[in-house]
Parts: structure tokens; C-alpha cells; sequence
């Protein structure tokens, strides 16, 4: 809007006076117009809000020709008898004739007034006066009374008396005029703080626009006060930190507010005039050490009792500056608490934040602010503080690691990397942020230090930490990079014993977990578990035994995985929280798997968690529900494995952890395609893929095998199949199959036998057989090995051990594709009783996960074998009706039939009666037998 016209207080801000103050002001300019006298008193509870209404009426007489003077009573009026009225009538040059031989009122006070009295009513007479009067609570003794004489001498007369004042600072001389004066007539008006509309009409007024909640949030940094708010938006369009588009009025995202411009701050501390000098104090104090503060605190930077600060927190309350809250103290105004901190000298406030650092430590306050006071203080006094900071450091590492990381950063900043801390405090800070999942700046930390490591012991810690950063949450540089930066370390000429074996146990981790050479990376475990024992080199045994249990468990020998990994456990229990930090309990999930022992796995899974929240190490949490979901998958409870594999995703895209969201996006898009929703789990796998791009080793294998499995249940067998070959040709039988579960091997005959490739399925078969044979007393392995056989020799007998054994091993997927496998050959050799019964136990556990609860299972044994249907019948059939019975008879519900064919629910429901009724059955199970005898080729003559 334009800024021409009338002044900006008319134009604006009586919008933000109550309808009295401005009706008021308005009678009593216009009485004085017609020849009349009047007195309006303004009265208002806070240090804000005093200007608004005598700006209006200033404004407003002078554009009616009128004549103001205008004057502001101060403190030091009370020692200066008649001085508020003086200045007052000293502000025109045609009132101030009136003060002439004013000045010594030590004769007859009577007679100066009288005098006063008849100047006044013949410069009224000449023309009509506004004389405003602010801070009145100020006024000095005589002006009080004074003015109890003058005004109702001058009622007759075109006078009016606008007197702005605080009640609760108001003398006993100053409360009885005002008494008196509203006994003759005078009209009261209460001044209040802007409400949160009319500072949203008064931005929108300015600026042209309606503001956003940045604009707000510093507008209401006025306090309430309409001309300081008022300023504080002009100056922010003035100043460009508004941007004006489609009508609505933003913050930019890049706005500095600070420095404060020094007239608003120069304005915003008039404001505050009011207030003694003990409050000023305070508040002055408070600003040093922040928005918020306690009493407690004040009195440590003063050296005061606290019983002394009651009586000026209490004023300062009640002057509207502070709000209490159940912390301490808060300024309302976080501009307010700017403006004094500004108007504080530079060397004034740097001892105070000095003080004040010992203070907020004392308090217990967080270690940041501590620092912000020691920065503040001067680079000298930091420099004197190191050992304090790094005690802070110290005492949170290990409950709180993420507040210790942020004081370690900068600290590093602050001293620069000449500093001869540096080195120490950049191992710190690397070792910190891994602990708290920041590993992508950990792990740049950690690769300039290795690159200008000057001595061996700060190479050899970068290297460790670089190996924790590869761990799955993490995985930044890979275990690859880690195992070359190892290699590079261990040649280095400076290296102790000491540094050597650790080294190794890196090394030996890094290339047991890279799909790298299993000789080298059992060597190099065995060269750091000798050294470890010989030096009592507690991390040395852990990443040895860890390693020694990863190559153990590629070899599939889970048994002895299980053995050495337990071994790992124990020493970093041995070592303490800083090895725990790691989580090296989860590292026993993946051979108690391979094992059968779920409940272990469920009761390691709940400790790690335990752990997890004690030590405050929120990075291992997807890696947490990456666990519990493979454990519930294999165990056949899809909906809880859905449940934590999204929770497992959603918390690793919080955390820079691309690579563990590549895995636990894989294993969701398993479960969901076991569950029948093919194109939500065609786009989590397709997701994971993009993010495994690029990438090799067992996880891009595994990712693969869920292709694979994602092809066959989408009815793309043949593709399935040379997925399938590809991917046999390029892994190592023993680890992918060791590592990838039970199902691998029978899928792998079932797809090779498809492309007629037998020297492929007898390979699956022996590698199959050479797992079981390694891990006697493993039923899962052992069902494995006889699923694959029985698939490769035709052998029901093999098929249906396999399908008991899984039903020991817990492990009831596998079960159900061992007991449909069994029923297809039963089905093919003639055993058409048996193959219905198998049909039906397959039918019955399939339901209990997919949520087909809706249809009661069939008793073993109680239902006749169905007899098939005439092609005729068939031919009732529409073709969604069709479709639709076919995924039934997979095990699909009609909620997943719904969301693969993008039908609704009741359209599924409707469909699967329409089946019923058509081919004369009664509930799903004889519907998926009848399919699968129409899919045969079995017809009942018509």
C-alpha cells in the first residue's frame, strides 16, 4: 500500500485500538473543537503498548489543526517538583511561553499556578489544545497536584488532557488526581496488547498481503505494542526478508533477523524505561544467559541472594517482560530479550558469558549452551575451557552420545584442524557420530584422518572406526574400502604390536563380510584371535571371533557360527559399553537362524532392544526390525513380518543407511509377494533395486532371489527359470544356499528341472545334501536336503519327510511348498486320496497366515475327494470368475485376490460365491481342488 496520505499512525494503527479508546479520543477532539474541555486518563497494566494511543491522537489533531504538546514523565521527574507538567507544555512553540518564570517555585506555589492558569485559557481561547501527558505514574508530586487544579479550572476551556499511565507504578499523589479527575467526569480507557487478529491485520495492513507464520512469529516480537510492531514489519519489508507471492506474505527461507536494527532495539529498550533498576537488572542478566532462565541462575551470575531477585522477578512479571513457566523464566518477547542484550557493551558481556558458563553447567543445563557461553566469551577463554568441555564430553558419551557428538564438532570447528587437539578430538567425533547413526559425515571424518594420520595409533583407530561404519545401518564406504584402507595401514613402518593385531581383526571382519576371500579372511581372524590372547587385546578376540563366525556360517557350518559368534558376544561384553555400542548380540540372529532356534532369536532380538535404549543408539533399530522380520517370515507369520519390515523401513530412511534400506525394501517385497500383493511388492523390490544399483555380492544375489520368487508367483515362470540359471552361474552355491534359507535349494531343482537342465538340479541336490551334512541335528537343513531330492527323483516319499521335518523346524512356508510339492507328484503317480489330503494340510496352514480366517479349515480326513466337473460347467464360468477361483486355489484371500486385480472386496466376495454355486462346492478348499483338476485336464463327462 502507499505510505503517502496521512501519517501511518492514523492510518494503521487505530484499527488496533478497542472502538472506546479511539470513540473516546475522538469525542474529546471533537468537544475541543466546538469550545469545550476534556480529560481522557489511559490506562494500561504492562511496559508495552503505551504509544499507540497517543500517536493516534496526536495524528489525529493535527490533522484537524490542532495544537499538541507532548511530554513523557520520567523517574527522575519525582525529584523535580512541577517538572513533568513543564516538559510537557515545553514540547509547542505555542504552549511554552506559558512555562516562562515557572522554573522557581520556592514563593507561592499558588500564585505560579494562577499564573499558569490564565496563559493557558487565553492561548486556548486563540486556539483549541491537545496537551498529552505520558507516563503519568511518573509525574513528580507537584505536577499531580497541579494538575488536580488546573484541569477543572480549565474545563470550560478547548483543553483536552490525554494522560497515559500504569496504575501499578502510579504514586499515591498520581492515583489520588486520577481518583479525582474520573470523580469530575475525565473518561478511563484500559490500553491492552495487541490480540493474535489484529497483529494478523496489522502485518496484512503493511505489507499488503496476509502473512505466513514466520512473519507473525517476529511481528509478535513487538510485545503488543502496535508502533513497535509496526516497525519491526517495516523493517522487514524494508529490509527484503518478505517475499510477497500469490497474495500471501513469507518469511524467506534465508531471512537473518539479526543484527537488529538499531533503532527498533534503541526502541524497544525505551519501552522498557519504566522499570527500576534492580529489574532492568535482571533483565539485563536474564538476556545474557538466554530466552529462558531461572532465578537460581541470575542469582550465581549476580552474586545475589535469590531472596533478593523476588521482588524485581515479580515486577518484571507484572510488567508484561517475563512469563514464569515450570523451567524458570521466559522473556514473551525473544526481541525484547535481543534488544538488552544488545545494548549491552561488548566487554560487559563477555565476562558475564564467562560467568556464566560455570553457572549453566552448575545447573545442569545442556552441554551446548555451556559452550555457546565459552565461544561467546572470547577464543581466549574457550581455549582456557578445554579441559571443562571435555570433561562435559566425557560424562555424556556413554548415555548421551548424540549431545557429546554435537559438543565434539564444535569444538573441532571452533579450534580448526592446526590445532594440536585436532587429532584427538576428530577420532572422538568419528567414534560419536558412528554410535549415533550419523555415519555418512563419520565416515568423511574418518577418511581424512586415516589419509593424514601422523602417527600409527590415530591410522590404526580411524581404520576401527571406519570398520564400524560399514556395519549394515551404516554402510557408507563399504566393507571393501575398509578392508584396502586396512591393507594400507599395515604398511606402515611405525606400527607396534599392538596396532598390527588390531589391524588384522579389521581386516579379518571387513573381508568376512565383503564376500571376499573365505582363506584370507580366516587367516587374518586367526593372526588377530592369537595376538588378541597374547596381548589380551579384548577387541582383537571380538572382530576375530566375528569373523570367524561369518566365514563359518558361508561355509554352512552354523553350529560352529553359532560358536564363535557367542565368543564375539562375550568379549564385547567384556570390553564394555564402548563395544556394545556396536550391537554385537544381533550379529547372533543370522546362525541361531540357520539353527531352527526361534525363540532364542526372539529372545536375543528383546535384549538388544533393551540394550539399544540404554546405551541411546537408535541407529541399530531398522537392523532390529530387519531381524524380527526375517525370523516371523521364515516362521510363517507374514503379518507380523510385514508389520516389522515396515517399521524397519521407515526407519532407515531417517537414517542415512542406504544400503540396509535396500535390504529390509528386498525382504518386505518377499513377504508381500508370499502374501499375494504382487504390485505392492513389485514396488519395493523394484525401489531396493535402484538402490542396490551398481552394487555386487550376496545381497544383489539375494535381492535376485526375490525377483526370481516375485516372477514364478506372477505366473512368469520362464523368466523366473532364467533368472534362476543367471544367478546359479554367478554365486557360490554353498554360501548363497548356506545363508538364503531352506526354500533355495527346492526352487532352484524346480526351475532348472523347467528349462530341462538336470546337470543343474543334481548340482542344487549335492549342495543341498553337503549343508545337511555339515549340521547334523539341523532339521531344516536336513528337509531342505530331501525336498531338492524328492523334486530332482521324482521321490514322494523324500517329499513328504521334507514336509515333517519342516513341521519340527517351526518353519511352516517351507512346509507348505514341501506338502503342494508332494501333493502335484501324488497327484501325476495316481494317489489321488493322498494328494487330497496333502492339498488340504497345505490349504489349511497356508490360510492361518495369509488371514483366511473367514473360512472354517477342513477336519483331516473329512472331506470326500471332489470329483471333477464336466467342461460345461466350467464354461459357466465368466473369465474374472475364473480368474479369480485360480488365485483362490493358490491360497490368496479374497482381500489380496482384491488388490491383484484391482477389484474391490465385494466384488471378490461376489466372485468367489458365483464359483461356489457354479461348480456345486462349499468352501475354498474343494474349489482349489476342483481347479486343480480342471487345470490337469480331468472332466466328468457332461
Amino acid at each position: 500500500m502507499s505510505d503517502q496520505g496521512c501519517r501511518p499512525a492514523e492510518r494503521c494503527i487505530s484499527q488496533f485500538m478497542s472502538t472506546e479508546a479511539v470513540a473516546k479520543v475522538d469525542d474529546a477532539l471533537a468537544a475541543v473543537e466546538s469550545g469545550r474541555g476534556a480529560v481522557v486518563i489511559a490506562e494500561r497494566s504492562g511496559v508495552m503498548g503505551r504509544g499507540a494511543i497517543t500517536e493516534y491522537a496526536v495524528a489525529a489533531a493535527e490533522r484537524r489543526g490542532i495544537t499538541v504538546s507532548h511530554g513523557r514523565a520520567t523517574r527522575a521527574d519525582r525529584a523535580a517538583p512541577l517538572s513533568s507538567l513543564v516538559a510537557t507544555l515545553s514540547d509547542s512553540e505555542l504552549t511554552r511561553p506559558a512555562t516562562a518564570d515557572l522554573g522557581d517555585l520556592n514563593g507561592n506555589r499558588l500564585a505560579s499556578l494562577d499564573r499558569l492558569r490564565e496563559r493557558l485559557i487565553r492561548l486556548s481561547a486563540e486556539r483549541p489544545l491537545v496537551l498529552c501527558l505520558d507516563d503519568f505514574h511518573h509525574a513528580d508530586e507537584l505536577t499531580a497536584l497541579s494538575l488536580r487544579v488546573l484541569v477543572p479550572a480549565l474545563a470550560s476551556c478547548p483543553v483536552f488532557w490525554l494522560l497515559v499511565s500504569r496504575p501499578s507504578l502510579a504514586s499515591t499523589a498520581v492515583r489520588g488526581v486520577v481518583d479525582a479527575l474520573a470523580a469530575s467526569g475525565a473518561q478511563r480507557v484500559t490500553i491492552g496488547r495487541l490480540t493474535a487478529a489484529e497483529l494478523k491485520r496489522l502485518c496484512e495492513a503493511i505489507l499488503g498481503a496476509v502473512p505466513d507464520e514466520g512473519v507473525l512469529e517476529v511481528a509478535a516480537g513487538g510485545g503488543g505494542d502496535p508502533l513497535l510492531t509496526e516497525e519491526l514489519v517495516r523493517w522487514l519489508r524494508t529490509a527484503r526478508q518478505v517475499e510477497v507471492t500469490g497474495g500471501q506474505a513469507k518469511l524467506r527461507p534465508d531471512a537473518e533477523l539479526l543484527p537488529m536494527p538499531a533503532g527498533v532495539a534503541q526502541k524497544m529498550r525505551a519501552r522498557l524505561s519504566d522499570l527500576s533498576e534492580p529489574v532492568l537488572s535482571l533483565l539485563e542478566t536474564g538476556a545474557v544467559l538466554g530466552k529462558t532462565f531461572t532465578v537460581h541462575e541470575v542469582a550465581g551470575l549476580t552474586q545475589r541472594p535469590a531472596t533478593e531477585l523476588v521482588g524485581p522477578v515479580t515486577e518484571a512479571i507484572e510488567a508484561g517482560v517475563l512469563t514464569p513457566e515450570p523451567a524458570g523464566l521466559r522473556f514473551r518477547s525473544e526481541l525484547v530479550q535481543k534488544a538488552l542484550y544488545a545494548g549491552l557493551d561488548e566487554p560487559v558481556r563477555m565476562a558475564l558469558h564467562r560467568e556464566a558458563a560455570t553457572v549453566v553447567r552448575a545447573e545442569g543445563r545442556d552441554p551446548d549452551e555451556v559452550l555457546d557461553h565459552l565461544v561467546r566469551s572470547g577464543r581466549g577463554s574457550l581455549g582456557e575451557s578445554i579441559d571443562l568441555l571435555w570433561e562435559e564430553v566425557r560424562r555424556n558419551a556413554e548415555r548421551k552420545p548424540k549431545v557429546a557428538a554435537r559438543l565434539v564438532l564444535r569444538l573441532l570447528h571452533l579450534l580448526g584442524d592446526a590445532h594440536p587437539m585436532a587429532e584427538a578430538l576428530t577420532v572422538e567425533a568419528v567414534r560419536l557420530l558412528s554410535v549415533t547413526g550419523d555415519g555418512r559425515l563419520a565416515w568423511e571424518l574418518a577418511e581424512r584422518a586415516v589419509h593424514r594420520a601422523a602417527d600409527a595409533d590415530t591410522a590404526t583407530t580411524m581404520v576401527r572406526t571406519l570398520a564400524e561404519l560399514a556395519e549394515p545401518a551404516h554402510d557408507w564406504g563399504g566393507d571393501n574400502a575398509v578392508a584396502e584402507y586396512t591393507r594400507l595401514a599395515l604398511a606402515r613402518a611405525d606400527l607396534t604390536p599392538v596396532h598390527r593385531a588390531e589391524l588384522r581383526a579389521v581386516q579379518a571382519y571387513s573381508l568376512a563380510r565383503s564376500d571376499g576371500n573365505i582363506a584370507a579372511a580366516e587367516q587374518a581372524a586367526d593372526d588377530s584371535l592369537a595376538a588378541g590372547s597374547a596381548l589380551a587385546l579384548g577387541e582383537a578376540i571380538m572382530l576375530g571371533s566375528a569373523a570367524k563366525g561369518l566365514t563359518a556360517l558361508r561355509r554352512g557350518e552354523f553350529s560352529r557360527s553359532l560358536s564363535y559368534t557367542r565368543a564375539a558376544v562375550r568379549a564385547a561384553d567384556r570390553i564394555g559399553p564402548r563395544a556394545q555400542q556396536r550391537h554385537p548380540r544381533l550379529w547372533l540372529c543370522r546362525p541361531l537362524m540357520a539353527l531352527d532356534r526361534f525363540d532364542e532369536v526372539a529372545s536375543t532380538l528383546t535384549l538388544a532392544r533393551r540394550e539399544a535404549r540404554h546405551l541411546g543408539t537408535s541407529w541399530s533399530t531398522p537392523t532390529w526390525h530387519h531381524h524380527w522380520a526375517r525370523m516371523w517370515a521364515a516362521r510363517g507369520a507374514f503379518s507380523e513380518a510385514e508389520a516389522d519390515a515396515e517399521a524397519g523401513v521407515r526407519a532407515a530412511r531417517e537414517q542415512p543407511a542406504g544400503a540396509l534400506l535396500s535390504r529390509l525394501l528386498c525382504l518386505l517385497g518377499e513377504v508381500r509377494t508370499s502374501l499375494g500383493l504382487l504390485e505392492e511388492a513389485d514396488a519395493n523390490l523394484c525401489e531396493a533395486e535402484t538402490l542396490a544399483e551398481g552394487g555386487t555380492g550376496a545381497h544383489v544375489a539375494h535381492l535376485t532371489w526375490r525377483r526370481m520368487l516375485w516372477l514364478w508367483a506372477a505366473e512368469r515362470e520362464d523368466e523366473a527359470a532364467e533368472v534362476a540359471s543367471g544367478l546359479q552361474a554367478a554365486t557360490d552355491p554353498v554360501a548363497f544356499t548356506a545363508t538364503g534359507g531352506p526354500l533355495i535349494a527346492p526352487v532352484l531343482v524346480k526351475l532348472a528341472l523347467r528349462r530341462d537342465d538336470r546337470p543343474r538340479a543334481d548340482e542344487v541336490v549335492r549342495t543341498a545334501r553337503e549343508l545337511a551334512g555339515r549340521n547334523p541335528g539341523v532339521t531344516s537343513t536336513a528337509a531342505a536336503a530331501a525336498h531338492a531330492a524328492g523334486l530332482n527323483e521324482n521321490d514322494l516319499g523324500a517329499l513328504t519327510s521334507a514336509a515333517e521335518m519342516h513341521r519340527i523346524s517351526g518353519r511352516r512356508p517351507a512346509r507348505v511348498v514341501a506338502l503342494r510339492d508332494a501333493a502335484d507328484l501324488a497327484e501325476r503317480v495316481g494317489e489321488r486320496d493322498r494328494a487330497r489330503n496333502l492339498y488340504e494340510e497345505a490349504a489349511r496352514i497356508h490360510r492361518s497366515w495369509s488371514g483366511g480366517h473367514d473360512e472354517p479349515a477342513p477336519v483331516d480326513g473329512g472331506v470326500e475327494m471332489i470329483p471333477p466337473v464336466s467342461p460345461a460347467r466350467w464354461s459357466h464360468l465368466t473369465e474374472t470368475e475364473l480368474r479369480v477361483a485360480r488365485l483362490v486355489a493358490q491360497g490368496m484371500t479374497n482381500k489380496a485376490v482384491a488388490a491383484r486385480l484391482s477389484l474391490s472386496r465385494h466384488t471378490v466376495d461376489t466372485h468367489v460365491r458365483n464359483s461356489f454355486s457354479k461348480l456345486r462346492v462349499s468352501n475354498r478348499v474343494e474349489l482349489a481342488l476342483r481347479v486343480i483338476a480342471h487345470e490337469q485336464g480331468r472332466h466328468a463327462p457332461d
